[in-house]
């Protein structure tokens, strides 16, 4: 990727201002590489604007910097480079933003398998995270991975590897985690405010979505509803459905977890996988993507509908031997 590495290195040379933006319903690793890049590239003389069409998380906002993502810019503004990172696709961060008026140029940087290469410039590698990506270009680049850097690709490195549990963590990942530590970065407080530390709303939806659980495909199949009546009853709101789906796929036997989530109109998918199915081929089938093992869709529709037709579908999945990885 060094070919990629170099023209963004050129590109840099005779930009002014700069656009980062991420894909809707924003992770940690979205989250945190864009403030990572952005402060490297003002390290470069760089005037950034971050963007993210929806709310950032309560769990990812002590991240340094996070003050100044913007759900909305002014349709004039135009920008010398866009970054996008964390999408499979141009479409991902949302219609509420026209990314090739934005900007002449568009360098895309993920580590998704289904990207569609969508950039003019495309540093797309297989990675655990777009964090590992960032790191990657600071260092080229000879950007100083100062704490407040360090805090933020720590805190999306560890979101896309499930606290490094995920099988897409490599000796390469630890050596960068490594190095952030060296850089100042405080593990515990970091893990502690992202997996450890919950408002009570998250407790309640939790035990509510989870006294419903269903199973099927001789339980290899289980999946959790959050209706917007649900999400009222308790208080709860979007960020506190964050790892429900996590602990759906702990069930013995199951071997995919899906949680749907009724929100104005639409019904949002988490699918994740535990070992052996493809949940991104599952979520693609409904105009969604993502990784084998973890993957997401939204569909417009009433949401019993919808969790008959993808539920059909995932047993399809786990059943047909040509769709097992």
């Amino acid at each position: 990727m060094k070919k990629e590495l170099e023209k963004i290195k050129e590109l840099l040379k005779n930009a002014k201002t700069a656009l980062i933006a991420v894909h809707i319903d924003p992770d940690g690793d979205a989250i945190g590489s864009m403030l990572a890049l952005g402060m490297v590239l003002e390290q470069k003389g760089l005037t950034v604007t971050h963007y993210c069409a929806d709310s950032v998380p309560k769990i990812y906002r002590f991240l340094p910097g996070v003050e100044r993502i913007k759900r909305e810019l002014l349709l004039e503004q135009r920008f010398d480079l866009a970054f996008v990172l964390d999408s499979s696709d141009i479409s991902r961060p949302g219609d509420k933003i026209d990314l090739r008026h934005a900007a002449p140029v568009i360098v895309n940087i993920d580590h998704h398998p289904d990207n569609t290469r969508f950039g003019d410039v495309n540093y797309v590698m297989n990675a655990s995270s777009v964090a590992e990506e960032i790191y990657g270009i600071a260092h080229y680049l000879k950007a100083k991975i100062d704490k407040r850097i360090a805090d933020c690709l720590y805190a999306a490195l560890i979101t896309d590897t499930g606290n490094f549990r995920y099988e897409n963590t490599t000796a390469e990942t630890f050596l960068i985690a490594a190095d952030l530590i060296k850089a100042g970065v405080n593990t515990h407080e970091i893990s502690t405010r992202i997996y450890d530390t919950k408002p009570y709303s998250s407790i309640k939806i939790r035990a509510r979505a989870m006294k419903d659980v269903k199973f099927a495909a001789d339980n290899h199949v289980a999946w959790v509803v959050a209706t917007e009546a649900m999400m009222e009853e308790v208080g709860a709101k979007a960020d506190d459905l964050i790892g429900l789906v996590d602990i759906v796929r702990s069930i013995e036997a199951v071997e995919v977890a899906i949680l749907f989530r009724e929100e104005k109109g639409k019904v949002k998918i988490n699918f994740r996988s535990k070992d052996k199915i493809n949940v991104g081929g599952i979520a693609k089938r409904f105009g969604g993507g993502g990784h084998v093992k973890a993957a997401g869709a939204a569909i417009e529709g009433e949401i019993s509908s919808v969790v008959d037709m993808v539920i059909a579908e995932a047993v399809k999945y786990v059943k047909a031997s040509s769709y097992l990885v």
